[in-house]
């Protein structure tokens, strides 16, 4: 009776094991709608391009320390006001200022106490509060950004966060069309040499779906952190590196 248990759990386990490699098993034979097989082939393509950016965004950062928050907030509103106006004044329109950032909190500083003991414990002691204000200006001219930091820091801005080059919205479309376009052609290529090397023939595709599309803005960060000198900032900005990827199913025969 044990022999005939034994066995009876090495069939259940051998039952189990052709389950799991039947679901994991990828099958190269499609059913249609009309319960005929069809022989198929699948293949991946990618691509990758370089592109010009042709937009630009700088964050400017207005940081203001006071004893009171509201002092220090309403210094900080005074030296953004000004940064702006001065913004406009190259034709930066309303619309492409934004703020990206606010934050208001208190600022500690560590005092240390030297004791009779000679121990050194310290205490937290509250210097003032601390505004910092963020600002997004969104420029198409390209050629224009480094005059814009240097605006921004004459007219009271600490800091210059990053300064992103990436595409706009209609740019970045086309600039995605071009790529799959690309990658699809890669993918069938592909599945024209191994149709011939198999010696099968290649007939339509079945399905055509994107896998992924990619590209990451160029940001360079800590642009300026003084006053501009009289020399004027330039910025050049990198290209883009753009890529994508498709997967096409074929028919064979």
């Amino acid at each position: 009776m044990e022999k005939n248990y034994l066995t009876s759990i090495l069939g259940i386990g051998l039952i189990v094991v052709a389950l799991l490699l039947a679901f994991n098993t990828k099958s190269d034979v499609i059913v249609d709608q009309n319960g005929l097989q069809r022989n198929t082939v699948s293949v991946s393509g990618t691509s990758s391009l370089t592109v010009d950016p042709n937009k630009a965004e700088i964050y400017v950062k207005v940081v203001t320390l006071e004893k009171t928050a509201q002092d220090a907030k309403n210094k900080n509103g005074q030296i953004s006001k000004q940064v702006m106006d001065a913004l406009k004044k190259e034709v930066v329109k309303d619309k492409d200022i934004e703020t990206s950032q606010f934050n208001i909190y208190p600022r500690y500083e560590y005092e240390e106490i030297i004791t009779p003991d000679f121990r050194v414990p310290s205490k937290q002691v509250l210097i003032g509060y601390e505004v910092t204000n963020v600002l997004k200006v969104t420029t198409l001219d390209l050629e224009k950004v480094g005059r814009l930091v240097d605006v921004s820091v004459d007219n009271g801005a600490n800091d210059i966060e990053s300064v992103v080059f990436g595409l706009t919205k209609e740019r970045e479309k086309e600039v995605k069309q071009q790529a799959m376009v690309a990658a699809s052609n890669d993918a069938r290529e592909k599945a024209i040499a191994l149709a011939t090397n198999v010696g099968v023939t290649l007939l339509k595709p079945i399905t055509v779906s994107e896998s992924s599309f990619y590209f990451m803005p160029y940001a360079s960060r800590g642009v300026m952190m003084e006053k501009a000198d009289a020399a004027p900032t330039i910025i050049n900005p990198q290209k883009l590196d753009i890529s994508a990827n498709v997967q096409l199913v074929y028919e064979i025969k």
